[in-house]
């Protein structure tokens, strides 16, 4: 079920919005963790006090097979040489992959930038920080019926993601696009524009919020999607269907996430520093792995 919100005067703006709901930081949650290896699974318990050794659990979103390949890659090819080990973990719940590196049940997390970051703290108190920003998600509006935004017509339905950080950095692509303006001061990613700060919007487009779980399901219901790429390539969307690539707005750059507890811990030290490393810039530039290649880029 949908409200429609009356847009202010003379603005052009015709904004489709889901009834409000709590963004799930702040709901209950399955505390369910899910290991690469061996189906193990890691119950929340707290080790916030314990040093971590040289083996260290990182982990990744479990839908997000590009960072999870990059992952890979980074602890087979790179985390040797800086004296550690890591221990690839998949984590099935946006809360949780925050709250196990809170916790200290893993070192860290690879799998969201700062603004994403910013909401999750704001909801649980966590003390987190992106302490190695390593690369930037390649964005992309998806349709099946049009191939360039000339051919998208008046009254199109755009489908968007519905968290706060995800909204905006598709907001910042339509803009990038020159298919809405954003108001004074919310044309960047320090200012989280939200579907409100839109300025105008000349075709009438109607904006759908979607959970990011289900926008690869929403491109049938809708003329187009904003989004970015990972979030949809292990759902099967195509480079066919991309009606325009948009980059990444600067701000969001993904990277490793780790506890303020922990930062200090010299295992922990040598694990940012591992994210650091430049050679992890230099395989995303020249990587002939097409997940990687399509969805994920360098930190220019």
């Amino acid at each position: 079920m949908t409200d429609q919100i009356s847009p202010p005067s003379g603005s052009g703006l015709d904004i489709e919005i889901k009834k409000k709901k709590r963004w799930p930081w702040i709901a209950a949650a399955a505390v369910v963790v899910l290991a690469v290896a061996g189906g193990i699974s890691y119950a929340q318990f707290s080790n916030k006090d314990k040093p971590f050794g040289t083996n260290l659990p990182v982990a990744t979103w479990s839908t997000d097979i590009a960072a999870e390949n990059l992952l890979s890659y980074i602890a087979t090819n790179i985390a040797p040489d800086h004296g550690i080990t890591i221990e690839p973990v998949k984590i099935d719940n946006l809360i949780e992959i925050n709250r196990a590196v809170d916790a200290g049940t893993v070192a860290g997390n690879f799998f969201e930038h700062q603004p994403f970051l910013n909401d999750a703290i704001a909801a649980n108190g966590f003390q987190l920080t992106l302490a190695a920003p390593t690369f930037t998600w390649d964005q992309a509006t998806y349709s099946d019926k049009y191939r360039s935004w000339d051919q998208v017509p008046s009254g199109a339905k755009i489908a968007l993601r519905d968290d706060p950080a995800g909204q905006a950095i598709a907001l910042l692509d339509l803009a990038h696009d020159q298919q809405i303006t954003l108001k004074p001061g919310k044309d960047t990613l320090a200012g989280l524009p939200q579907l409100d700060d839109i300025a105008t919007n000349p075709k009438n487009y109607q904006f759908v919020q979607v959970p990011i779980g289900q926008l690869a399901r929403s491109l049938a219901d809708v003329d187009a999607v904003v989004v970015h790429i990972s979030d949809v390539y292990a759902a099967g969307l195509t480079e066919e269907q991309i009606l325009a690539r948009e980059p990444a707005p600067k701000g969001s750059e993904g990277g490793l996430v780790v506890s303020n507890k922990h930062i200090d811990d010299p295992n922990v030290q040598k694990l940012i520093d591992t994210f650091k490393d430049p050679r992890i810039a230099e395989f995303l530039e020249t990587t002939d792995n097409k997940l990687i290649r399509d969805t994920l880029g360098p930190i220019s």
